[in-house]
């Protein structure tokens, strides 16, 4: 199956990259060090089940990421922007993670970090 058929048969996963692109705008606009989003779920068993993580370089950039609520609130609207799928909105997580923490916590494993 080739890339375009994929967004074909799995519309929200059409939806999620471009929720996770619109983030990357909104972030690169706050964040003055090396960033990256991933995100991960069972969208397919319901769309409540997915997270996307905001990950950065240092702890402080994480504070300050995850202490502003209005950026918090921006990135929430993407959902409502994109049409994800309204029954699972809610249940959608997003959080701030720091390679520090993740060095500091899990021995620089994100994988393992992350479950």
């Amino acid at each position: 199956m080739g890339f375009f058929e994929i967004f074909k048969s799995d519309p929200i996963k059409k939806k999620i990259l471009a929720i996770r692109r619109d983030m990357k705008t909104i972030i690169a606009a706050v964040c003055d060090e090396r960033y990256w989003i991933d995100w991960f779920g069972s969208y397919d068993v319901h769309p409540k089940y997915l997270a996307f993580w905001i990950c950065v370089k240092s702890d402080d950039m994480k504070m300050k990421l995850k202490s502003d609520e209005e950026l918090y609130k921006k990135l929430r609207s993407l959902l409502d922007q994109h049409g994800y799928p309204i029954e699972g909105r809610d249940g959608v997580f997003i959080g701030f993670e720091s390679q520090e923490t993740v060095d500091r916590e899990s021995h620089g494993r994100w994988e393992v970090h992350l479950q």
